[in-house]
């Protein structure tokens, strides 16, 4: 039994590519994705999750902002984002390929966002702000290839500083949707021998981790 993890960033032409290259290469049994079914309809048909308009005016805000942040770095490097994610599963039915989609619902996520306390709440919509105008005024275009995965000495110091900034913000969207992840990976490994699990490269190591301390 093998669990093959396929780092990504949700906007880089270079993930696409090495998606299909593992797919054709190892012919798994089956293709697991960083998505739930909800987050899947919405990618398919360019939804903007409306429903967040009842998790209270911060939180809205937040992923408005995070939003339209993300939706101009795809618009810098030409991929939309999570092509990433739905190329996995396109690409694994066209093999005839059984997909399996891992994360946990988004509702519980944004729910437990939702009771984040103010302050990291305050703190993150500043930090959201300063990250959309260092992307809008061009400043961040030459440091970091956005069209490739960054390096994963790059990723874990960014995990690391995330982690430090916003200690209950990372556990909700990073360590509890690893371990449920983790989890639904350790189910499908007990019935196929091969499974090919395509994952945003922030949780790559928390979740390799995991299977691992099993």
């Amino acid at each position: 039994m093998s669990i093959i993890l396929i780092p990504t960033s949700h906007i880089a032409e270079e993930s696409i590519q090495k998606i299909k290259e593992v797919i054709e290469k190892v012919r798994p049994d089956c293709v697991a994705v960083e998505l739930d079914e909800k987050r899947y309809i919405a990618l398919k048909s360019e939804q903007s999750g409306s429903s967040m308009k009842s998790l209270g005016l911060s939180t809205f805000l937040i992923f408005t902002i995070l939003k339209k942040l993300q939706s101009k770095v795809g618009d810098i490097v030409g991929v939309m984002p999570g092509s990433d994610m739905l190329t996995a599963v396109d690409f694994a039915k066209e093999k005839n390929i059984l997909v399996y989609f891992i994360d946990q619902d988004i509702q519980k996520t944004l729910y437990e966002i939702k009771k984040l306390k103010t302050k990291e709440k305050i703190k993150l919509i500043k930090y959201a702000l300063a990250a959309t105008f260092y992307i809008y005024t061009g400043q961040g275009k030459k440091k970091i290839d956005l069209s490739k995965v960054p390096p994963e000495e790059l990723i874990e110091q960014a995990m690391e500083t995330f982690k430090i900034t916003f200690p209950q913000l990372y556990k909700i969207i990073v360590e509890d949707r690893n371990q449920h992840m983790a989890t639904n990976l350790r189910k499908l490994s007990e019935n196929h021998k091969i499974v090919v699990a395509v994952v945003g490269a922030g949780h790559r190591k928390g979740i390799k981790t995991l299977l691992e301390n099993k």
